[in-house]
């Protein structure tokens, strides 16, 4: 069985998530296979977003201190799961070098998309690189496998259209059956690409898409979201006067699609499942489940 994982920065957001992460896929049985997309930890893409307008406005000093606290964020969460001098921090001190790299020759470029999508996936990269080499450490087997070798796009930046041909024909070489079998567990970043003039990136909520294309591609027998909430919800239970909100145990996919079309502020929507996710896993009528990262004794909602 494929299953593929997607874990957002809602609920990977330091060491005690990554820490439960272990719980999830210790219920695996040796004939399951998961690929696991992971978006940047907590707010950092938010952080890189601010960083990269300071730097577009010459404000570097703000940048270069926003950057540093980044930095240290990440940091900290490796300390929390690493002894010392593990290659993590070489990992990290090496991505930030980069960062700053490519911050330090921004005023060349004048397409504020291009240097957006050039800055803001290294919190994606941070985020799978962190967890790659906890699971090595912790003995789950697994790979890294990035996307900017994979996901192949078009040169819209910010919102990059994916090339699902060539993606599929990436996906044969880097997760094809032989590699499944041997690493069991694919680990890999979602909301970003590649096209032929750099990193790209597919949008906002765009590693919710990532898990459903990689569903369609690899053909995968469910997809899961693990989010903050219980699942797909009646109420947003996040508004006053919600808190009575009940959990929507099952839905087809054109109950969904209908609910986030007309939703309102009654329901927790619109970013509870990106609707390009939908339409990927029903392309291929795969089981799409929204469940809780921290009640796994919950189905959460099935969307089938």
């Amino acid at each position: 069985m494929i299953v593929i994982n997607k874990f957002g920065g809602g609920v990977i957001n330091g060491a005690i998530p990554i820490k439960h992460l272990f719980e999830i896929f210790k219920s695996y049985s040796p004939d399951d296979y998961s690929v696991n997309v992971f978006s940047a930890f907590g707010k950092t893409t938010n952080k890189l977003e601010k960083i990269v307008n300071n730097y577009i406005k010459a404000e570097t000093i703000e940048g270069k201190k926003l950057l540093d606290e980044l930095k240290f964020f990440h940091i900290e969460i490796a300390q929390e799961l690493f002894p010392k001098n593990h290659t993590i921090f070489f990992i990290i001190e090496d991505i930030f070098q980069k960062i700053q790299h490519t911050l330090s020759i921004i005023g060349q470029h004048k397409n504020a998309a291009y240097i957006y999508d050039q800055i803001v996936p290294f919190g994606e990269i941070l985020a799978s690189q962190i967890v790659s080499e906890y699971f090595s450490y912790i003995g789950i087997s697994n790979k890294l496998i990035h996307a900017t070798d994979f996901l192949k796009t078009d040169s819209n930046f910010n919102s990059a259209n994916v090339d699902k041909k060539a993606t599929f024909e990436n996906l044969k070489v880097y997760m094809g059956e032989g590699i499944l079998s041997l690493y069991k567990n694919i680990i890999t970043q979602g909301f970003i690409g590649f096209s032929d003039k750099g990193m790209t990136t597919l949008g906002r909520e765009g590693s919710d898409y990532t898990a459903g294309l990689l569903g369609n591609l690899l053909n995968a027998n469910k997809v899961i979201l693990w989010k903050d909430v219980p699942g797909v919800m009646d109420k947003d239970p996040k508004l006053s006067g919600n808190e009575n909100a009940k959990k929507i145990n099952f839905l087809t996919y054109d109950n969904l699609d209908d609910l986030l079309q007309t939703a309102t502020s009654g329901l927790v929507h619109p970013k509870i499942v990106h609707p390009k996710t939908i339409n990927e896993v029903k392309e291929k009528r795969i089981s799409l489940q929204v469940r809780s990262f921290w009640d796994l004794n919950s189905e959460g909602t099935l969307i089938s």
